[in-house]
Parts: structure tokens; C-alpha cells; sequence
């Protein structure tokens, strides 16, 4: 080719290898250099972006598609040839033309990137980072390029940070509350253990001694339902129940707490008889809960008060509303979304004075839904005090008069009975044999597998309490021993262990406990045990 030949403009060259019309032109020898190094790197740029480990999409100004490479398809699990000639909105959270309109506002202000998510053909969201640029062609036209970086497993281990951050925030939280109550006992022991204890100063061990068990009972049982929640092992014993009857058994559980912080604790009711079919036990435990909450974060001499009525739901259906309202420290705005999720609270008040592990709330949420229910938590923000409301499907008044789950028992008189405690602490065995005994029973008490096998052999006891683990076996295999006694035919077996998993109880069954039942015990369970043997 001679260099005195017609020579083309840089754009028709492109123009011309974008077509493939380049050998239709007579071009120079510059020119056919030209061509090739553009060539060149139009190759080298479309292997590097089709090799590329991000997503990449090529827009024309109205945001339609004209290019994207295999890993954009990819991220949105979409056919490739079928996205190019469509627009990126399907894609994009909300609307999908003002998300490209506003990162072109974004750009021209000289910010190109965004954290989103993109939704996937089959619905799945996918987190990615996008950065747009705008690249300019021949005739002053352009296009948007839009680069996104899959964000997965980064968001993956910044969870796992995160979550293992919870966790040790939780553990240090639960050693702190575990020693909070464990100091007052300790402290209350000592001072039983000085000279001349006066009976003021008895009722004030009793009290405190009593109070902290109760705390620490309380996370115990709050940690042990929280697992049994996440497993789906909840299992519920459905009756009829009257809905003041759980509100006064959740008041008598707390009434303590509140007497001593010397709040003012007041109750309505309204609606006539309210009843609810439900668990006797787990709507007292949210209601308690609630309560115990309210009392936690008022001050003393604060207000709380308990309002139960009916209400009528949206779709015409009969509630029952039970509000547990005070005046204490309130929620924040930024908090309220958050507050009936597990440790929201430990994370939302972390220099707080009253405790607690911060799943109390998500107890309540989890009970209440179980029984169909709802509830919401409201406040008006910091020191405005909170107002926490259950609503339940209210149950229709049956034709004839029925006991009621839940009512108080009726108290008749106990016979005594033979019993046996069985357990290596001696102070747990000292203090549950002096109450039997304080009952009227006639009682015996064994450290040892051994021990408990020749004392029911003479003794003949007709209830026996066995902790699980003894120093010369576990109760398990104590029990397999009792079992096959001649002596003990048709007596009770009752496991008393710390441990409360499924697999606990299947193994108290299988070994022929008849109860098992986790430590501490109360008065209420033992006094209903006994006076169901009559």
C-alpha cells in the first residue's frame, strides 16, 4: 500500500472494524497499523472484562443493556444473551430507572460507588458493590459501565465477626449476671454465720437469699428456653384460661422485686371474664417477663401499671389486650426496631444498672406468637418510660361452669408420706429434707448410690428424689438399681438434675423415672407433688 492513498478519520476506522467492513476501505499504512493496534486492544479489553471475577454491564444512556460479560449473568442467575437489549431495572432494589438515574446524579458529583443488593432470576439477593463510569465514544455519544463486586463472602465473615463478638459479649454479660446475685447470698450467709443474729436480721438473709435464687433461677430458665426456642423443642399444654388468673400468678412472681424497689404497681381490668386458650405456664412466663422488665428499668418509687381488657381487631376478630406500661428510662428511637431481638438490649444499654441477658423480650415474642398472638413495645424515647402490649385471640365463655388451668389449688389436707432425698451435695439434700420434713413427711437421705439402695430397701420409701449425678455412678443407673426392687413396687422415682435437654428427659424415661424435674426445686412443685398422692 502506498502512503498517498485517501487517508480515513481515526472514527471511521472504528466505526469501520466495529462493522467489519475494514477491507471495503483503501487505507495507508499508518492507517493499517492503526487498525491493528486497535484491534489488539479491543481484544486484549474484552478478554480482560469476560475474564474478569466482577460483574460488568455496558448501559446506554436510557439504561438499557448493550453488553454485560459471563459473570454479571451469572451474579443474576439470568441467561446472558437474553439480558443484552433489556434494561438493568429487574435487577435493582425498588425502581430500577430512578436507581440509574440517581447514580449518574451520584457521578456526576464524584461519587461512582453504592452498596446494594441485586435480585437474582430466582429471587435470591445477592450484596454487591456497584461503581459506574461513564466512557465516551465517537460523536460525542457515550455509554455507562456498572462493575459489581460480589460482596457474599465478605458479608459472610463480617457476620461471623460479628457473631463472635455477640458471643463473648454474651459470655462476659452472663458471668457478670451470674455473680450478681451470687454476691448478695454470699454476703447474706456470712451474716447468718455471726454471733447473735437477731430475727430482724434473719428475715433480712430469708429475703435476700430468696430474691437472688429467684434471679438466678430466672436466667437459667430464660438461657434453657431460649435453646429449646431455637431448636423448635417448645411444646405446649393448651386449656382454657382466665386471663386474670395469669396476670395475678405473673404479679405474685414479681411482687417481691417490685415491693423492694418500692415501685408502684397498679392493675385494671375491664371487659367483664376474659379467657384464652393457652399454656398456663408459658403465657405467665411472658407476662412475667414483661413485668420483670418494666421493673428492671424503672427507678424506685416508680409507676407501672397493667391494663387488661378486650379490643377488636382490623378484621373483626375478639383480643385480648393485656398493656404493661411504666415510667422508667424508655427506649430510643434507634433501639425500639431492634428490641425483640435476642441480646438487643444487652447492645442497646451496655452501661445499665438493673442486667439482664437481653432475651427476655425475644421469650415473650416467641410464647405470645406460639399462642397466636402479638405483641409491641412503644415508647415516646430516652426517660419517657414504655408500653409493651399482648394481644391474644380471646376465647368464647363455655355453656357451663369448668375449673379453670391455672386456678390456685385447693388446699387439703396432706398425709405424711415416706420420702428419700438422694443427692452427693449435702447442702442441697439438708435443705430439701428440713423442707419435706417441715411439711410433715418422714424423710431419709443418701450421698451415694449405695447408700440410697440399702436405705429404700429398709426404709421403703414411696417417693424418692434422685440428683443424676452421684460420685459412685449416675442416677440413671441408680434408678435401673430401684427399679427391680421388690421393695419399692409402685413407688415414685424423680429425677432432680441441672440438666434439661430433650435428650435428658428421654434418658430419665428410658431409666424409669416417673418426673424430671431441674433443680432448684420450689415449694409449689412439692406441695402439688405430694398432694397429688392423696
Amino acid at each position: 500500500m502506498s502512503d498517498d492513498r485517501l487517508p480515513l478519520e481515526s472514527e471511521d476506522i472504528v466505526r469501520a472494524i466495529r462493522a467489519g467492513e475494514v477491507d471495503a476501505f483503501v487505507i495507508t499504512k499508518a492507517q493499517e497499523e492503526r487498525i491493528y493496534s486497535l484491534r489488539s486492544a479491543d481484544l486484549l479489553y474484552r478478554a480482560m472484562i469476560e475474564d474478569m471475577k466482577d460483574g460488568a454491564v455496558a448501559l446506554d444512556p436510557s439504561g438499557l443493556i448493550v453488553y454485560c460479560n459471563a459473570y454479571f449473568a451469572q451474579l443474576v442467575k439470568a441467561d446472558r444473551a437474553s439480558l443484552v437489549g433489556t434494561k438493568i431495572l429487574p435487577f435493582v432494589p425498588g425502581d430500577g430507572n430512578e436507581f440509574f438515574d440517581s447514580m449518574r446524579v451520584d457521578l456526576e458529583n464524584g461519587t461512582r460507588r453504592r452498596e446494594l443488593e441485586l435480585r437474582a432470576a430466582d429471587g435470591t439477593l445477592v450484596p454487591v458493590l456497584a461503581v459506574m463510569n461513564r466512557i465516551r465514544l465517537e460523536d460525542d455519544d457515550h455509554v455507562y459501565c456498572l462493575v459489581v463486586t460480589d460482596l457474599t463472602d465478605q458479608k459472610q465473615r463480617d457476620q461471623l465477626l460479628v457473631e463472635g463478638q455477640r458471643k463473648d459479649d454474651f459470655l462476659a454479660m452472663l458471668a457478670h449476671e451470674l455473680r450478681n446475685p451470687i454476691a448478695p447470698i454470699r454476703y447474706a450467709a456470712e451474716r447468718l454465720g455471726m454471733a447473735a443474729v437477731t430475727p430482724e436480721r434473719l428475715l433480712w438473709a430469708r429475703d435476700v437469699i430468696a430474691r437472688q435464687t429467684e434471679q438466678l433461677t430466672r436466667l437459667v430458665d430464660d438461657l434453657l428456653d431460649a435453646s429449646r426456642i431455637a431448636r423448635g423443642k417448645v411444646t405446649l399444654n393448651l386449656d382454657p384460661l382466665d386471663v386474670d388468673a395469669v396476670v395475678s400468678r405473673a404479679v405474685d412472681a414479681l411482687r417481691p422485686i417490685i415491693e423492694s424497689r418500692r415501685q408502684d404497681l397498679r392493675i385494671t381490668r375491664s371487659g367483664g371474664r376474659l379467657r384464652v386458650r393457652g399454656d398456663a405456664t408459658r403465657l405467665t412466663q411472658a407476662i412475667s417477663n414483661l413485668l420483670h422488665n418494666a421493673a428492671k428499668f424503672t427507678p424506685e418509687g416508680g409507676r407501672i401499671s397493667i391494663d387488661v381488657g378486650r379490643e377488636q381487631a382490623s378484621d373483626g376478630a375478639s383480643l385480648v389486650r393485656i398493656a404493661v406500661t411504666d415510667d422508667g428510662i424508655g427506649i430510643t428511637p434507634g433501639v425500639l426496631p431492634d428490641i425483640f431481638k435476642p441480646f438487643s438490649q444487652a447492645e442497646s444499654a451496655p452501661g445499665r444498672a438493673q442486667g439482664g441477658l437481653g432475651i427476655g423480650l425475644t421469650l415473650v415474642r416467641s410464647f405470645v406468637e406460639m399462642h397466636g398472638g402479638t405483641v409491641t413495645g412503644a415508647s415516646e424515647g430516652s426517660g419517657r418510660g414504655s408500653t409493651f402490649v399482648v394481644r391474644l385471640p380471646l376465647l368464647a365463655e363455655p355453656t357451663a361452669a369448668q375449673p379453670e388451668a391455672g386456678a390456685p389449688p385447693i388446699a387439703v389436707a396432706v398425709t405424711p408420706r415416706r420420702l428419700l432425698v438422694v443427692d452427693d451435695n449435702r447442702d442441697v439434700a439438708e435443705t430439701l429434707s428440713l423442707w419435706l420434713e417441715d411439711a410433715g413427711h418422714e424423710v431419709r437421705v443418701a450421698h451415694t448410690g449405695a447408700e440410697a439402695v440399702r436405705l429404700a430397701e429398709s426404709f421403703r420409701p414411696e417417693v424418692l428424689f434422685v440428683d443424676i449425678g452421684l460420685p459412685d455412678g449416675s442416677g440413671y443407673e441408680l434408678a435401673r438399681r430401684l427399679r427391680v426392687l421388690p421393695e419399692l413396687r409402685g413407688s415414685m422415682l424423680i429425677a432432680v438434675t441441672g440438666y434439661g435437654q430433650e435428650n435428658d428427659r428421654r434418658r430419665s424415661k428410658e431409666a424409669g423415672f416417673d418426673l424430671h424435674w431441674l433443680k432448684p426445686l420450689t415449694s409449689d412443685m412439692l406441695s402439688a407433688l405430694l398432694t397429688s398422692l392423696e
